[in-house]
């Protein structure tokens, strides 16, 4: 009998066909892509009201004319602006890198969006040298703060982004790394274990050649493992066969 009850829920495959619904994946894409959306059109009046700004001054400086209505960039907008922005960028790239690797291709549309916060980045830096080069030539009397704040901001955000990247690859590598370490000298452990009754992290690491770090990571996991017990206090702490 077909189950036609509340109990099938959406996105379920039935008879070869899918049930109306969609995926997890698909529905955060759509709300990221929303997020971005929202980013750019806050960015475009953020950007139109700075450069209305810098008009005013242009025409007040060299001018001396005051232009026929004031506009100035604001904070709130800024705000909202990059508020859309990291609601955009921080889970899509916390997304995308934590568990990929290193080797793994990109597709060509995650390469499009990949290169959307370099431009982002790029476009505000090279928009700020210019204003920048106006206060120089004395065209305006100062870069609007609403300005330096975006661009401080906007690169805060990617540095942000690339420390998850770095940190991520990081952890891989430690990881891979701990694992190389467990399976050459797991057994070389326990044989010193069985030798000398015993052995601690200074030990470890010297009779190993490991690191510090290493050699703590390696006989705590083993204890994780049951392959050792831990012997002890916290300062002269030793590890012996179960």
């Amino acid at each position: 009998m077909e189950n036609t009850g509340p109990g099938l829920s959406a996105g379920k495959q039935v008879g070869g066909t899918l049930a109306e619904g969609q995926t997890v994946g698909a529905a955060r894409e759509k709300w990221l892509e929303l997020m971005f959306y929202l980013s750019v059109f806050f960015g475009l009046l953020h950007f139109a009201a700075l450069n209305a700004q810098v008009y005013g001054m242009i025409l007040h400086t060299v001018f001396h004319r005051e232009p026929g209505f004031t506009v100035e960039s604001s904070m709130m907008m800024a705000h909202l602006y990059l508020a859309f922005l990291a609601a955009y960028v921080v889970p899509k790239e916390w997304l995308r890198w934590r568990s990929r690797g290193d080797d793994e291709m990109l597709s060509p549309a995650e390469s499009r969006k990949l290169s959307r916060g370099f431009w982002i980045v790029a476009g505000w830096a090279v928009y700020t040298g210019i204003i920048a080069l106006f206060r120089e030539f004395h065209l305006i009397g100062a870069v609007p703060e609403t300005l330096w704040y975006t661009l401080g901001e906007v690169v805060g955000i990617f540095c942000g982004t690339e420390a998850s990247k770095y940190l991520r690859t990081r952890q891989v590598v430690q990881k891979q790394q701990d694992n190389a370490i467990r399976e050459n000298y797991a057994d070389r452990v326990a044989d010193y274990c069985r030798g000398h009754g015993s052995i601690d992290r200074p030990e470890c690491q010297n009779e190993f050649g490991l690191s510090k770090d290493q050699a703590h990571r390696l006989l705590k996991r083993l204890v994780r493992e049951k392959k050792l017990v831990e012997i002890g206090s916290t300062k002269g702490r030793s590890y012996k066969l179960p």
